[in-house]
């Protein structure tokens, strides 16, 4: 009788114990609610909020029908924006933190972690990811996780991702010209468009305007509207550059007053496109400068000219540049399209 009896307090003291070192968990264990980083079903985010430590910040939501808006006004990049969802699925707590590393670690984030905040809904955020630094290896990275309601967790966790090798905090950051998207032309039905011109101002009378009809046919006429026999594979290959090109960076290395006076010059091309809907859009392009020291793909240092690349300005005053590889396929001369003798 007193063996059970002694079996039921051990129990009850047991239990109690247990319950005291749940209510105690601050989501410090592995097992614990505050290590539960990863988002299951990423198809449910729709927003991401970026901070960095000097206050920069980026605002990612999704948009109805598909695609992401960035900072309410630009269209986002879907490349980095799909790299971020597939982090949230597949990240993953490698190891805690050793006890004597804790404190030391935890003053680091305090000045140098960016601030994630994931919505699947609402208002509120579901998650808000705390990003550090990497470990000496390079092979984790810092994090901690807050969830709202619940709390933030008051340890650090060294976190990767599967099928990944390296530090996950490149991938959050707060530039605009990154995230937001590089596409300069995507025209995926040419019927929409009733036009396409291209000037040449240093060369007048060189231009040439390509009409086009509810299929996307072509028809060549030059500057003034004439008709022009065509090289029919020529011009229909000339226009491939408008289903999808992309620009490769904003120029950001040049002086405000270097940019204003590209931006104010008469541009070696001017592609005009006309739609069906009467909007028109305009893509000066200019020549691009070689930066001191810049070499071509083959190695070769450039003296004046990029030959790789040219400029072109979206929104009016954004100057950014884009590979001749596709360019040059769509400013190709006159000649280029018309039948050869």
């Amino acid at each position: 009788m007193k063996r059970t009896v002694l079996l039921v307090l051990l129990a009850l003291v047991l239990g109690v114990l247990a319950w005291w070192t749940v209510r105690r968990d601050k989501g410090t264990t592995l097992s614990g609610p505050l290590t539960d980083f990863a988002v299951a079903d990423t198809a449910a985010v729709d927003r991401i909020f970026i901070a960095e430590p000097d206050g920069r910040t980026v605002d990612l939501r999704r948009m109805e029908g598909g695609g992401w808006t960035l900072n309410g006004r630009l269209e986002a990049n879907p490349i980095p924006v799909n790299l971020l969802l597939k982090t949230f699925l597949r990240v993953e707590v490698r190891a805690p933190v050793p006890k004597s590393a804790e404190a030391n670690v935890l003053r680091v984030m305090a000045g140098t972690a960016k601030r994630v905040e994931i919505y699947t809904g609402g208002d509120r955020p579901d998650r808000i990811w705390f990003v550090g630094h990497s470990t000496k290896d390079h092979f984790g990275t810092y994090m901690v996780l807050e969830k709202p309601g619940t709390g933030r967790s008051e340890v650090p966790f060294v976190m990767g991702m599967s099928g990944f090798t390296g530090f996950l905090t490149p991938r959050f950051h707060a530039d605009p010209d990154v995230w937001r998207s590089s596409s300069l032309l995507l025209e995926r039905n040419l019927g929409n468009l009733r036009e396409l011109r291209i000037e040449r101002p240093a060369a007048p009378g060189t231009g040439i305007r390509v009409a086009l009809d509810e299929q996307g046919a072509p028809s060549l006429l030059d500057e003034a509207g004439k008709a022009l026999p065509m090289d029919t594979a020529a011009v229909r290959d000339m226009l491939l550059p408008l289903h999808g090109l992309n620009f490769e960076y904003v120029e950001r290395q040049l002086k405000p007053a270097e940019r204003d006076s590209i931006l104010h010059s008469p541009p070696q091309h001017l592609l005009i496109l006309d739609r069906r809907d009467g909007s028109t859009r305009r893509i000066p392009f200019w020549n691009k400068g070689a930066y001191p020291g810049q070499r071509d793909a083959m190695g070769n240092l450039m003296m004046e000219e990029d030959v790789d690349r040219l400029y072109a300005a979206i929104e009016d005053t954004v100057l950014v540049a884009v590979q001749r590889l596709g360019a040059d396929r769509l400013l190709v001369p006159r000649e280029a399209l018309l039948p050869r003798p």
